[in-house]
């Protein structure tokens, strides 16, 4: 669990889970399943109802893929929004910039131990709410990658 505790954060941190909610509305949005016409006999279909914008808000509301990454989104940025600033820079240099725990350590003037067992802690908390939606973390190839 802790790989993909750490993808969702370096997501989360680079941008990349805002994006693959995007991605994923867009996707909502062109590949509407439209249920096709059974009407094989003479006559009217009857109680046809055409509400594109209410079809597309209940796909986007009803979309379990599009529910987790909302839902992740949410509680690590209500878990931010508790944490002591140097515990968020710590976090932001890590899943965001990608730096050494040894350079973290020296710009937060405390042991590489401490700065480590700061994310521990995080990881800890966060683990525990984002335990059920980290089983579906990413469905699209990376963005950078050509083809």
């Amino acid at each position: 669990m802790a790989d993909k505790l750490d993808k969702v954060l370096s997501d989360y941190f680079t941008g990349r889970l805002e994006m693959n909610m995007q991605m994923r509305k867009t996707e909502l949005r062109y590949n509407a399943d439209s249920v096709p016409d059974e009407n094989i006999g003479g006559g009217r279909k009857q109680n046809d109802y055409n509400n594109p914008i209410e079809s597309a808000m209940i796909r986007e509301q009803n979309d379990v893929y599009l529910k987790d990454l909302q839902y992740q989104k949410d509680m690590i940025e209500m878990m931010l929004s508790t944490t002591v600033d140097c515990r968020k820079r710590v976090l932001v240099a890590k899943y965001g910039r990608n730096e050494t725990w040894a350079k973290i350590a020296l710009n937060e003037h405390v042991d590489e131990r401490t700065v480590r067992a700061w994310r521990d802690d995080f990881k800890e908390v966060i683990g525990i709410w984002l335990g059920g939606s980290l089983q579906t973390t990413t469905r699209f190839r990376p963005t950078l990658i050509p083809a």
